[in-house]
């Protein structure tokens, strides 16, 4: 049912926000544990079919490379159709694909499934953090970013290490697909079933019958919005520039091939990675959160830069001296997911201070779905490329921690144009919306 946005300023508002939380968190994970299966089973997969280390770097970058050019179809369905009919398909009911792909012959064949699954898997990022920055204000954006991508890193941190287990088994990278597939069609059918997706303030029933040609007028302009707000341009270049996501992707592969410890034995890093991403969410958020209040100008940008730079730092620790023990790995892992939780409850905040309302799931079908979704599929490609030519210990010396310190360093291009747009925005927002949004974060 659709649930009007004035509902949630009512005295069971917290108990809406926090269902709705919990089914968008739903939704966001299914993409991360099917690319579980990819990055966990790949040494499975890549025996079967007979594969190098850069088969890896093309499934990652093809799902990525057609991701983000899915993202924005998925943004416009969700402006003309029901948002929580949109979500339900993109990231739940086109797990069906997900399942298909278990079944592939052959490398090309598995590419093919694997892409069309990842289109449709694209959608749900910039529908969900929409609805997100739809039902929290400003000032607990951080928060609730923190436990929605918590939720998600649980999900991927508890699935890795079973979908380990399946490595035991002949077919194990296929039974991994059918499982992740059947997940995705099952939160499909809750988000249809339970979701209330909130009415925006100023949305009416007549929006919702405007022509074909009214709606591509809408959306033309709104890029042109977007794209004339220079931190949003920046927050792009910023992203594009971003070889942090890779350290996951090749992580066990990296622990297989340059440290000799076997698949499920590497796979154990995943829960570990994700428990420290959930507590950089978690903690990150209330803290950002606090930050932006007492430096609303600056706070989050600094924290981004700190977050970078830090992130550098250990990811040249975990990657370029030698551990022989597994226990040092999982530290050094949950370290690395400790500041990798940082991104999303600092980069979505930005985002949404700087985006109209009515906007923010075009600008994060573009700035996750398209810019993220970009650079993460070309430096995965190159970890590939490169992991073949010089070994995964030196591709990643490049891609995670080099890109990662010089990114770090030219964030500081954000400060000032952060500062005069999110002013703006603040501005251009009528007061009820700021009393709609209130308060009791669940």
């Amino acid at each position: 049912m659709a649930t009007d946005t004035a509902d949630f300023a009512a005295p069971g508002a917290r108990r809406i926000r926090g269902k709705n939380l919990a089914l968008l968190t739903a939704s966001n994970a299914m993409d991360n544990a099917e690319a579980s299966v990819t990055t966990v089973l790949f040494p499975l997969m890549r025996d079967a079919l007979g594969l190098s280390s850069a088969a890896l770097g093309t499934i990652v970058a093809v799902g990525k490379v057609v991701g983000a050019g899915a993202g924005i179809p998925w943004a416009f369905l969700a402006r003309r159709y029901p948002r929580k009919i949109a979500l339900a398909v993109c990231s739940g009911f086109w797990g069906l694909w997900a399942i298909a792909a278990g079944f592939s012959d052959s490398f090309l064949q598995f590419v093919i499934l694997y892409a069309i699954a990842a289109a449709g898997f694209a959608g749900s990022g910039p529908i969900a953090l929409g609805i997100v920055g739809d039902i929290y204000d400003d000032n607990h954006r951080g928060r609730a970013t923190g436990l929605f991508y918590a939720g998600v890193a649980l999900t991927t941190g508890i699935a890795a290490p079973l979908f380990g287990r399946l490595s035991e088994f002949e077919n194990g990278w296929r039974y991994g697909y059918f499982i992740a597939g059947g997940m995705c069609v099952l939160v499909g059918v809750l988000i249809v079933s339970f979701l209330e997706d909130p009415i925006r303030a100023g949305d009416t029933a007549a929006s919702a019958v405007r022509t074909v040609e009214e709606k591509a007028r809408t959306v033309r302009s709104g890029l042109r919005e977007l794209f004339a707000v220079q931190t949003f341009r920046y927050i792009l270049m910023q992203r594009l520039l971003s070889g942090q996501n890779v350290i996951m992707s090749f992580g066990v592969v990296f622990l297989v091939e340059e440290r000799g410890f076997t698949t499920a034995t590497a796979s154990i890093v995943a829960l570990p990675f994700a428990l420290g991403y959930i507590a950089g969410t978690l903690t990150g958020g209330r803290v950002i959160d606090r930050v932006h209040r007492a430096r609303p100008r600056s706070g989050r940008i600094a924290m981004l830069q700190i977050s970078q730079i830090a992130f550098a730092a250990v990811a040249f620790i975990g990657t370029q001296l030698a551990w022989s023990s597994i226990g040092a790995y999982v530290a050094i892992f949950a370290a690395i997911g400790f500041l990798q939780g940082q991104v999303p409850v600092i980069n979505r905040p930005l985002i949404m201070a700087v985006s109209p309302p009515d906007l923010r799931p075009l600008a994060f079908a573009v700035s996750v779905s398209m810019a993220d979704a970009l650079a993460y599929g070309a430096y995965a490609l190159l970890t590939g490329v490169l992991g073949d030519a010089i070994g995964l210990q030196g591709a990643l010396l490049i891609v995670t921690v080099l890109l990662t310190a010089i990114n770090g360093v030219a964030s500081a291009l954000l400060y000032r144009p952060y500062a005069r747009d999110s002013a703006a925005i603040a501005a251009r927002l009528p007061i009820h919306t700021h009393a709609v949004l209130a308060k009791g974060i669940p």
